[in-house]
């Protein structure tokens, strides 16, 4: 987990960084990071299905950080974008949430935030870069040793001093990565095609769907094939009124339903920045038995 404090010395406001990775076994720990004047942006694989960014605006200016606006590409050129911030939070009424799909970042000040996602190949990470606004940030990837040194920098910088040049000089900080602004075309969001929906929505995500086992009746009946599932998923990822649309009959109806409801994790939809309830339609499949040798 990546964790950021301010810490005041002899009344200048410095940030502490300390940057560490929960251990994972077979993971390999990667590590990205974007300097310049204006913005520094580091990204760390945490668990299979989430990433630990650190966002340090060094501008004057107010900006708005999505978890969709994070996005990596894969060795195999699938595109993967962030769904959601683990971040509880209160609404206006005073409910408890677990996600946020938003955060105001004002000048001067940074944040660290866990991001997740339906992710893959995270260990096989060609390209990553955070959108913001009409620019996009290309992060620079680094080993264990280069990034710890950059993170010790990074905690002598100072956040109060007006010329964010002058900081990064005084901290030791080289610029790292680069940056692309928009040319008007679609090109340059190619990557986001498909991955939202027309209207804007990131559609609730499954990261957890452990294999569903038939029911005896169906093996000795020879039935396989797909239950058509139907659901709701409400903006802490729950499921609500879970219920069959094409079943297959033999009991494997219900196995389905009390499988989705006891072991599968959803992540929920998103759109313009906020955690949206949504429907979401989906399969449990009951693959064909292996035929004998």
């Amino acid at each position: 987990m990546s964790e950021l404090r301010i810490q005041r010395i002899a009344g200048t406001v410095m940030l502490a960084s300390f940057f560490a990775l929960p251990a994972v076994a077979g993971d390999v720990a990667k590590a990205f990071a974007f300097v310049s004047p204006q913005y520094i942006i580091t990204a760390e694989t945490g668990s299979a299905h989430s990433f630990v960014v650190n966002f340090i605006n060094l501008s004057d200016f107010v900006i708005v950080v999505q978890p969709n606006e994070f996005i990596y590409k894969g060795s195999s050129g699938r595109f993967y974008i962030g769904q959601v911030y683990e971040q509880e939070h209160k609404d206006n009424r005073g409910e408890s949430f677990r996600y946020s799909a938003s955060v105001l970042l004002r000048g001067h000040t940074f944040t660290g935030l866990n991001i997740l996602g339906a992710f893959h190949e995270q260990d096989q990470i060609e390209e990553l870069s955070v959108r913001i606004g009409a620019k996009r940030f290309y992060l620079q990837p680094m080993d264990k040793i280069q990034f710890d040194q950059l993170a010790a920098k990074i905690g002598n910088l100072d956040l109060q001093n007006p010329s964010s040049r002058a900081a990064l000089q005084d901290a030791n900080l080289a610029e790292v990565g680069t940056m692309k602004s928009t040319d008007g075309t679609s090109d340059w969001d190619r990557d986001w095609q498909g991955l939202l929906r027309p209207d804007g929505v990131n559609p609730p995500k499954i990261i957890e769907r452990p294999e569903v086992t038939p029911t005896d009746e169906a093996r000795r009946k020879g039935t396989y094939g797909k239950v058509k599932l139907i659901a709701v998923i409400n903006k802490n990822g729950g499921i609500q009124d879970l219920r069959v649309e094409k079943g297959l009959g033999r009991g494997l109806d219900e196995r389905a339903l009390e499988a989705v409801k006891n072991s599968w994790v959803f992540l929920p939809a998103t759109r313009n920045g906020e955690v949206v309830e949504t429907t979401i339609y989906f399969d449990v499949e009951f693959p064909p038995p292996a035929k004998k040798q």
